[in-house]
């Protein structure tokens, strides 16, 4: 049985109706079609969850943003239940998974390709894609533009960032950074494709430090796609958890939602998603 939990977030009337009578029509053709609750001020995404247990739900599928997914994996908590995800904005992860658009997602959970992902966990938070601090690449409409001189002058002007952290319970280190990835999965915009796989055991933790005035404008396409492995005097650690000791009170971000703060543990739980994907996956 199909149980589809809609978050329609910011979706006006009008394009929430659009949307709506696309997602049933898309599940209707693919054959797909199965129970479509909405999200409410009064019925929350784990309300939700929690019922579809109740009812013995095989599958659970997210139909809304990235911040919908996440929640949806939260509230499963690591129970056994396969997920799917129906983008409704650009996601990266939708780009992760294969799935670019409501039809795609429905003819996809249609096929029925389950893979199973590795997780990150951040201080009992899930999250399938990376976690950030410091710089920011995206903006509610979309990727920065790498011709924005206000932007070029806050990138010069970033604070430095003295970070002291502990790996895989070895050893330690300290740098000085203006940001940083955790990263899980990402879109393989990167020449490095290593740098994304949700499925090695591996998370890969991605250090900007501080750079030139020059350098900082030379590279800035790669710091604001988040290609941090392209840019001069960048680290980059794998490991299976790291501990972010200092400062205190650093936001860690998914996207722009800040879901912990330092002192943070995050880590790497293998196999624990099972996610439809599509044939164009990034894995």
């Amino acid at each position: 049985m199909y149980y589809y939990i809609v978050d329609p977030q910011k979706l006006s009337q009008r394009e929430f109706e659009r949307v709506q009578n696309l997602l049933y029509s898309s599940l209707s053709e693919y054959r797909v079609s199965g129970e479509v609750v909405r999200v409410t001020g009064l019925r929350t995404i784990n309300q939700l969850v929690e019922n579809a247990f109740v009812r013995g739900v095989k599958t659970l599928v997210a139909v809304g943003s990235e911040d919908t997914l996440h929640d949806l994996i939260n509230a499963i908590g690591g129970r056994d239940i396969v997920v799917g995800f129906i983008p409704l904005f650009e996601s990266e992860i939708g780009n992760i998974l294969g799935i670019k658009n409501i039809e795609q997602a429905c003819k996809t959970i249609g096929v029925r390709r389950i893979a199973e992902l590795d997780l990150g966990v951040v201080n009992q938070n899930f999250f399938v894609s990376k976690l950030s601090f410091g710089l920011l690449q995206k903006t509610n409409n979309g990727f920065f533009s790498i011709f924005n001189y206000r932007l070029i002058r806050s990138l010069l002007n970033l604070p430095t960032i003295d970070i002291k952290f502990s790996a895989d319970n070895q050893y330690q280190g300290s740098l000085k950074v203006i940001g940083g990835m955790i990263i899980n999965s990402r879109n393989n915009n990167s020449a490095d494709e290593k740098i994304s796989d949700p499925t090695d055991g591996i998370l890969d933790v991605l250090l900007v430090s501080k750079l030139t005035r020059w350098a900082t404008i030379k590279h800035r396409k790669q710091i604001l796609e988040g290609n941090y492995e392209k840019v001069p005097g960048s680290s980059l650690i794998h490991v299976k958890k790291i501990e972010i000791l200092n400062p205190p009170g650093l936001p860690l971000r998914i996207g722009s939602r800040i879901i912990a703060k330092t002192p943070a543990t995050i880590e790497i739980i293998p196999k624990t998603l099972k996610i439809i994907v599509g044939k164009d996956r990034k894995f």
